[in-house]
């Protein structure tokens, strides 16, 4: 582990703060980041996060969250306020909710607009949102993709009961199918048009829609992933949950700045703009989920 008086993110001996409000994608997508700041450092980062967020930290060790009853975005002058004063080591991952310039080394001419702000962004340096956010915590576009999601206090208890709700014990006969469309930052239009293949695997798996399950925890649902034969999943929190379980996913991403990296075990990646002329690609991947007889998971597990 490095010593704190020589890492290379820290201005001055004490953790830094982030200033991150939300929402569950967003913060989920950082841990990554959180957990290699500790581990280099020993300093567990300090997160300003909006109360309705905050509960996602109970499931990890390594980062400390300071809850504020602020907007996750309307909020975040308030938290720039905070994160200063707290720390000289205060980082600002999502810049774009907020009047904060660009340095002009990252100025472009990929025009952002949000939330009623523009920006001028160069893709070369930042080709979407999470490298930006990654790069304004240190790390690079590779650290990014090789650094592991741990969530080290999941409960037991919690995922068991959950799973026993959504795949009780007389639908085992049939392997484990999940997906998700529902979004509200990346919003998917597509739902009516990708219904079909999944439906007709109803035949050889149990299809369950987690757009209506109401986790104690979202990544209570990591419970549901590890035995699951696949997640086919929009741009949203519960795609950026699956890299910290092995399930094979089929990632629906917004396209351009705005699009997530896939991370994790990617079975199939498809830009929300393909993903009806891609739906042969998605077919293929449900096929072969079959073939595999439906679960590569070991038998013991699914008896639990």
């Amino acid at each position: 582990m490095e010593t704190p008086s020589t890492c290379w993110f820290l201005k001055s001996f004490n953790a830094p703060v982030f200033c991150l409000l939300g929402r569950l994608g967003d913060t989920i997508l950082m841990f990554p980041a959180f957990r290699e700041i500790h581990r280099r450092t020993g300093f567990k980062p300090r997160i300003i996060v909006s109360e309705e967020y905050a509960n996602v930290y109970d499931g990890i060790s390594y980062a400390d969250p300071i809850p504020v009853p602020w907007n996750w975005w309307t909020g975040v002058s308030q938290a720039r306020k905070m994160a200063l004063a707290l720390s000289q080591n205060a980082v600002f991952p999502q810049w774009w909710l907020e009047d904060c310039p660009i340095p002009k080394e990252y100025q472009g001419t990929f025009n952002l607009t949000c939330h009623g702000l523009n920006w001028g962004v160069n893709l070369d340096l930042w080709g979407n949102f999470m490298a930006s956010m990654y790069s304004r915590a240190g790390f690079t576009i590779d650290e990014m993709m090789r650094l592991p999601l741990v969530f080290d206090r999941r409960s037991e208890a919690r995922e068991k009961s959950l799973l026993d709700q959504v795949w009780p014990v007389k639908l085992r006969s049939k392997p484990l199918l999940l997906y998700n469309f529902p979004g509200i930052s990346s919003p998917f239009g597509w739902t009516p048009e990708l219904s079909p293949p999944l439906t007709a695997m109803r035949e050889r798996f149990t299809v369950v829609d987690l757009g209506p399950i109401r986790a104690t925890r979202i990544y209570d649902l990591l419970g549901l992933y590890d035995v699951a034969v696949g997640l086919v999943t929009c741009d949203t929190a519960t795609a950026h949950l699956a890299h910290a379980s092995k399930v094979p996913t089929v990632w629906y991403t917004a396209s351009n700045w705005t699009g997530s990296t896939p991370r994790g075990n990617v079975a199939l990646h498809v830009s929300y703009n393909d993903a009806v002329k891609r739906i042969p690609d998605l077919v293929d991947v449900l096929v072969g989920w079959k073939l595999q007889n439906g679960n590569p998971r070991p038998l013991e597990v699914l008896a639990h």
